[in-house]
């Protein structure tokens, strides 16, 4: 089956795993062209998703049940911590989607991106092919001023061009401003559609992408012609993979042209009709994912970690309720049944309270458990006394308190030790301190407090090698072991920070290849002192190998 964008064009349906660039200045059809492209790969029956930063894509809606999330035009809202929820969605149910930024502020659509990119190039395996419009907003070329979260959105951007075909990702990066966009990512693109142009930056950036792919004295053509061309006209230029050089006028649109730009007098244009979609199901889902990965996000647990802690200041967790059953002296036989519910509920209530997080259990739990030990003695002695002057049988109208889940109020961790600890458990073969240094983050004279403090409480064994107790084990039930092979992989693939896991992927791709240190340079495109920086700390992750001096490999024992 072939893809007709132009009357002398058709691309084979391989194009929805290629990767090409649509690059224009404003108003000469760089997003009807995409669009045209997407059209072809819907009728096709291919999975494609649009980010679109503009609100120009809702269109396709008007003849394919293309699910939209976000903007003025929303099948489903969008919300900025959903980029992960999503891009599991798209993935686990393959359907087709447009993402609707328009409404986000900068800050907003970034941190959404990331999520939603990492989270689609990790998951994804069967072809699905992504339209990035304004592309340079996702991947732009400057870096002065980049944070973390600036390098983690430009890092997943170019994990999808870069090695997204693996995965059966595609991609079309759309641009007004190919000079703003980062040369790494555009020079990935095999294919490039180039309508009129003037800048002689952007220019030179085509000039880039043509040294990578293509002999330069054939370029020359296309540059003079771009200045020039008419809307809807394009060079069409795919010297390695179709071998074709060919100007082309784009075909018309078969869906609602949405991202024409309104005429002064007009009234807003509207499709007459929308394909029909099914979103009672994907609603749901959506919603329930969106649900729990607020439960699941560290920012959402600090915040009611915060609220908590609010609540107790304002109201004492000695004042829980304890006083009222303190104050009752003596018991009848009908308040028996009754005293076990009270106490029922109030143990549950604390407990529900300390359990909240491992830190307020630490904060409330010692002056809890006192108030609790007062209010048995008392109870009981009223029951001893009433037993005695009635011929009762006492019996305690308050139970045994349940211990917490890392054990006695004396043997709650603090945040440091704990981390020492699942560090050690994840790894049962034992760390080095090192090793513990870079897991965990904290310095050699935190990190040997604390792990002395875990020998002390019988939670670990020190020496050359760092290992868990049983004891310690069990102190810490939600902390497992890391998992092992492909799982292994896509465990770190996930958590590694941007320079790690550059180097990491490559690392995996050539597997059991070994690669020269110097080679790395070269594949990552970092400086010597950062490639070793970041090797040193996989080695401490037990991820990589050096079989010999100044060579490294993926660890075989995430291949097992």
């Amino acid at each position: 089956m072939k893809l007709h964008i132009s009357d002398n064009l058709s691309l084979p349906l391989e194009a929805v795993t290629q990767t090409f660039a649509v690059l224009a200045k404003r108003g000469k059809g760089k997003t009807y062209c995409a669009s045209v492209m997407a059209e072809e790969m819907l009728k096709a029956k291919q999975q494609i998703v649009a980010v679109d930063p503009t609100g120009a894509w809702w269109g396709l809606r008007s003849g394919f049940p293309v699910v939209v999330f976000g903007g003025e035009h929303a099948d489903v809202p969008l919300e900025e911590s959903a980029g992960e929820v999503i891009a599991r969605a798209i993935v686990e149910h393959r359907f087709p989607a447009v993402i609707d930024l328009s409404l986000f502020r900068k800050g907003a659509m970034m941190r959404f991106m990331t999520a939603f990119g990492e989270t689609l190039y990790r998951l994804n395996r069967e072809p699905l092919h992504l339209f990035i419009d304004e592309a340079d907003a996702f991947a732009p070329q400057g870096r002065s001023g980049f944070g973390v979260d600036e390098n983690r959105m430009l890092g997943a951007m170019e994990d999808i061009v870069r090695r997204g075909r693996k995965r059966g990702i595609g991609c079309t990066l759309i641009t007004q401003r190919p000079a703003v966009l980062n040369k790494n990512v555009l020079t990935q693109a095999e294919s490039l559609i180039a309508l009129g142009m003037s800048h002689p930056k952007d220019i030179d950036a085509i000039r880039e992408w043509v040294n990578v792919h293509a002999e330069p004295e054939t370029a020359q053509q296309v540059e003079d012609d771009l200045p020039t061309l008419p809307v809807g006209t394009a060079w069409f230029w795919s010297p390695g993979w179709m071998g074709e050089l060919r100007k082309i006028q784009i075909r018309k649109r078969e869906t609602f042209d949405s991202s024409a730009t309104p005429k002064p007098g007009e009234s807003p244009r509207k499709p007459k009709t929308l394909a029909e979609i099914d979103l009672s199901a994907l609603g749901e889902q959506i919603k329930q994912t969106v649900e729990k990965a607020k439960a699941d996000d560290p920012r959402e647990l600090r915040k009611r970690i915060a609220e908590l802690e609010r609540k107790l200041r304002e109201r004492p967790a000695e004042q829980v309720q304890v006083e009222k059953i303190v104050r009752v002296p003596v018991l009848e036989n009908g308040q028996l049944d009754r005293t076990d519910n009270l106490a029922a509920k109030m143990e549950a209530a604390a407990h529900g309270i300390l359990a909240e997080s491992a830190e307020l259990r630490r904060l409330i739990q010692p002056a809890f458990a006192q108030k609790e030990k007062k209010a048995m003695t008392s109870i009981r002695d009223g029951l001893a006394v009433k037993g005695n002057q009635g011929n009762l049988n006492p019996r305690p109208a308050f139970r045994e308190p349940v211990k917490a889940s890392v054990g006695h109020s004396s043997d709650i961790l603090p945040r440091g030790e704990a981390a020492m600890l699942r560090a050690l458990i994840q790894f049962p073969n034992g760390l080095r301190r090192e090793q513990l240094t870079v897991l965990t983050g904290y310095k050699r004279s935190s990190r040997d407090a604390y792990l002395s403090r875990l020998r002390e409480r019988g939670y670990a064994e020190l020496g050359d090698i760092c290992t868990a107790t049983k004891s310690g084990v069990a102190s810490l039930p939600d902390a497992e072991p890391l998992p092992t092979g492909e799982a292994l992989r896509e465990y770190w693939l996930a958590r590694l920070p941007q320079g790690e896991r550059a180097i990491f992927q490559v690392l995996l791709e050539r597997y059991p290849e070994v690669i020269d240190r110097t080679a790395l340079d070269e594949m990552t495109e970092y400086k010597r002192s950062s490639r070793d920086a970041y090797l040193s700390r996989l080695a401490a992750k037990e991820l990589i190998e050096e079989p010999a001096r100044g060579q490294v490999r993926a660890s075989s024992n995430l291949f097992e």
